[in-house]
């Protein structure tokens, strides 16, 4: 049976396909190279969440579609037993969703946890990123600045500052964003 990673992979280039698009033209839309696309689409590497927005962005779908959002039946209540961790890969980070599921919402809410030496490459998008450093230590770079940061450490900025994040010892984040990367389908 295929990892998530995997389903993933085969879900973005069948659409890829469907579409009529080779890799290097979804390269173009989506900014990132053919090659990383290539790996994406045979397992071999896993995009971020961000990566896999711009992937679907270009493709013309939500990330729902290759990546199911946990639903909760329309409660503005999220218990903990309906915020499964979702891991991409193996290597890559965690993404734990707390977002509540209704169409007018505008933040995305989440705890990263990223996994120790993780290096999240560098992107940008809409709205603004607010993050607060629950456990762990994490770089973060926005532009050409590096700030380190330790629990209890906060950042908030426009997001379509070219950003990234690495990590020596791992590190747990809440992160909130103006920019939904899952659609839901609640409401």
């Amino acid at each position: 049976m295929a990892g998530l990673g995997e389903r993933i992979g085969e879900r973005l280039a069948a659409l890829r396909r469907a579409r009529g698009l080779t890799l290097t033209e979804l390269a173009a839309r989506c900014g990132l190279s053919a090659s990383f696309l290539s790996q994406v689409e045979r397992g071999v590497s896993a995009p971020s969440i961000v990566s896999l927005y711009r992937i679907c962005q270009a493709l013309g779908i939500s990330v729902s579609q290759v990546l199911p959002e946990p639903g909760q039946g329309g409660s503005p209540v999220r218990q903990h037993s309906s915020q499964p961790p979702l891991r991409i890969s193996e290597r890559g980070a965690t993404y734990i969703y707390l977002s509540g599921d209704f169409p007018e919402r505008e933040l995305e809410a989440l705890v990263n946890e990223f996994p120790p030496g993780y290096r999240h490459p560098m992107a940008a998008h809409e709205g603004e990123e607010f993050g607060y450093v629950l456990s762990g230590d994490l770089a973060l770079t926005i532009e050409d600045r590096t700030y380190m940061l330790g629990p209890g450490d906060s950042f908030h900025f426009p997001a379509r500052r070219p950003h990234s994040y690495h990590t020596r010892q791992g590190a747990k984040v809440l992160i909130v964003s103006t920019q939904r990367f899952i659609e839901g389908g609640g409401g």
